[in-house]
């Protein structure tokens, strides 16, 4: 898949924009995260946390699209509440791809996606882009088409 590597070699992403398009279709836009080179300290809870760098979409990272030509079903959760399970099998850090997840026992027990969407020998996989604040499952038998803009 083209860009794989490069986007898994990111230190960070942010989501940009999610455009569901008509007839199914599903354009995603991350950037990479700018990391200031000044150190602070901050505070949580009352305590003082540091020397930490902030972490920004703001800068000159690189920018890449995903679109899925189509898709079964996608959701967008807060990447604060992300879980992933012990016996979930991925490749990739920030786009990953799954066979096997609890993303897609949800999606094949809650819908009919395996009556109406998945075809002979076709295989209905899990993709992830992990990002800064956001992480955006997508349930698709055919991978997106990754571009840098």
């Amino acid at each position: 898949m083209d860009f794989f590597d490069e986007i898994n070699g990111i230190q960070y992403l942010f989501l940009v924009k999610i455009e569901d398009l008509p007839a199914n279709k599903l354009r995603i836009t991350v950037k990479e995260a700018t990391i200031s080179t000044k150190e602070d300290y901050i505070d949580i809870a009352g305590k003082k946390i540091g020397p930490v760098k902030k972490i920004s979409p703001d800068g000159a990272g690189r920018v890449f699209e995903f679109y899925f030509e189509s898709y079964g079903a996608y959701h967008v959760i807060n990447e604060s509440f992300a879980t992933f399970k012990d016996d979930e099998e991925w490749i990739g850090r920030l786009f990953c791809v799954s066979s096997k997840s609890s993303y897609l026992d949800y999606i094949h027990a809650t819908t009919l996606v395996d009556f109406t969407y998945i075809y002979e020998g076709d295989e209905l996989k899990h993709y992830s882009i992990n990002c800064q604040d956001h992480v955006i499952n997508i349930a698709s038998i055919k991978g997106p088409i990754i571009r840098k803009l």
